[in-house]
């Protein structure tokens, strides 16, 4: 509960305003800036209140499930490899005279991404927990997108001229779409008039608070996650469907994307998200392009193809025409909106292999933990798991998500759920095949001693819960002796 009091800080709560100038446009805060100084740095260590609070609960979380403790290795061993990664291109850019400040500012939300994979992979015990982080994402993402509405409403709409970039900030379409997700593929699996029901007013609450928020990266986040997950579905009755209903949409969303193609209404945003993303005559894709090309040059002119240029070296500046910002933002060489160039620029091949290498092994854990589960939750969690590794992904390579809080926390939680879910698929057969190995309960023997022959059920029970064994035999008969003549 305390693990999730603090997700619901990490997604709710709103950073000093000196802090965080991108909120509302910087120009509003809601009540939740109370929640402010648990973002404060502490002086002299850095660190905000946050963050030390969810370190305390490290020992207690392990501690707690060391008894019953179900893990993924493979999860575990990326995690440990993504931290060496991150150590040796550490101690390389310090080495050639990088910033250990800005290498801090560059990888502290990343660390964090990952204790938080290791921590809830221990402290989470049962399907109910996975109910109960399903709800909060639900439910964060409801009350972001009221922010979102109200602020429009009541801060923006006939009193800012031009209209801002967007309302809240760029995170929140990582969590808007994670709603979005959780609510379609539980009604998905779970069916019902009342659950569908409900899942169109939060779609359609969230797809509103998306189209206000003006983020384009948010409908290609979407949309990657649910063709990843249809193909993950596999051919069954939920596939079957989904191919159903997708017939009888096809010409409306036919009909519908021809109409946006030569419109700038509200109504028609998905259509113009994925029709001007990547290309040669949007600004804010102009600058992406030119950043990349920036990037680009740095990996093969200013860093070593393995090691990179080191975390704290700022990125080669060799065209600025598009990307011309401001002088105040200091951290732009070190926060590059493509967060995966970025990675490769400054930790080259350890970097992409040996740090985003917990990315696809999350994603080969999600999948096996969807195809592995028999019960609805997990299956549910998984792909939801897997929807939002998609999401992070999206977010890394259009917007700053390496840097991105609320990201790193949903990527660790996404992180968790996949590991959690593959390990309890692959526990369950294991507990089953030693069971039927084990047999029912002998039958008592009368004979001298009173004692039955074979193991008790208690002991069965005992070597099913340690995780493997065969019964052993009991003591085998003297052959008969032969008849004589």
């Amino acid at each position: 509960m305390m693990l999730f009091g603090l997700i619901l800080i990490a997604w709710l709560g709103e950073w000093p305003p000196t802090i965080d100038t991108v909120m509302y446009n910087n120009t509003w805060r809601s009540f939740f800036v109370e929640l402010a100084p648990l973002f404060t740095p502490v002086p002299g260590i850095s660190l905000f209140p946050w963050q030390l609070l969810l370190i305390a609960l490290v020992p207690f979380c392990i501690g707690a499930a060391s008894g019953v403790r179900v893990h993924s290795r493979e999860l575990d061993r990326a995690i440990l490899v993504s931290i060496a990664c991150i150590a040796v291109t550490f101690l390389w850019g310090f080495a050639r005279g990088g910033s250990a400040y800005y290498a801090y500012y560059q990888l502290w939300r990343f660390l964090t991404a990952l204790l938080i994979a290791y921590v809830f992979m221990s402290a989470l015990r049962s399907p109910r927990d996975l109910v109960g982080l399903g709800k909060i994402v639900i439910a964060t993402g409801l009350v972001r997108a009221t922010l979102c509405i109200y602020v429009y409403w009541t801060q923006v709409h006939d009193k800012i001229f031009p209209l801002p970039e967007y309302v809240t900030d760029h995170d929140d379409s990582m969590l808007f779409a994670a709603a979005i997700l959780t609510s379609f593929i539980w009604a998905l699996f779970k069916g019902g008039k009342l659950t569908w029901l409900t899942t169109a007013v939060v779609v359609s609450y969230e797809v509103y608070a998306i189209i206000l928020n003006t983020r384009r990266i948010a409908w290609v986040e979407l949309v990657l996650a649910l063709v990843l997950i249809y193909f993950l579905l596999g051919p069954g009755p939920t596939r079957s469907v989904i191919n159903r209903w997708a017939k009888w949409a096809a010409p409306v969303v036919v009909i519908y994307f021809i109409a946006g193609l030569g419109s700038n209404s509200p109504m028609f945003a998905p259509v113009h998200a994925l029709t001007t993303t990547g290309s040669d005559y949007d600004p804010s894709s102009l600058t992406r392009q030119e950043e990349a090309r920036n990037l680009l040059h740095t990996l093969v002119n200013s860093g070593n193809p393995i090691f990179g240029t080191g975390w704290g070296i700022p990125y080669d500046l060799v065209e600025h025409y598009w990307s011309n910002y401001s002088a105040n933002w200091v951290l732009v060489q070190y926060t590059p909106h493509n967060s995966l160039l970025g990675l490769a620029a400054f930790s080259g091949l350890v970097g992409i292999i040996g740090i985003w290498g917990v990315m696809p092994v999350g994603a080969y854990l999600a999948a096996r933990g969807y195809r592995g589960s028999t019960d609805v939750i997990p299956k549910v969690a998984a792909l939801v798991a897997l929807g939002c590794l998609a999401t992070y992904s999206a977010h890394c390579y259009g917007d700053i998500g390496l840097q991105s809080f609320q990201g790193v926390v949903m990527f660790g939680l996404a992180l968790a759920v996949a590991g959690k879910t593959a390990a309890w698929s692959a526990a369950r057969p294991l507990a089953q095949s030693v069971t039927a190995r084990a047999g029912p309960e002998p039958r008592p023997s009368w004979r001298k001693g009173g004692a039955p022959r074979g193991r008790s059920g208690s002991a069965a029970k005992h070597i099913v819960a340690r995780g493997g064994g065969d019964v052993p035999a009991g003591p085998k008969r003297p052959p008969p002796r032969p008849l004589s003549r």
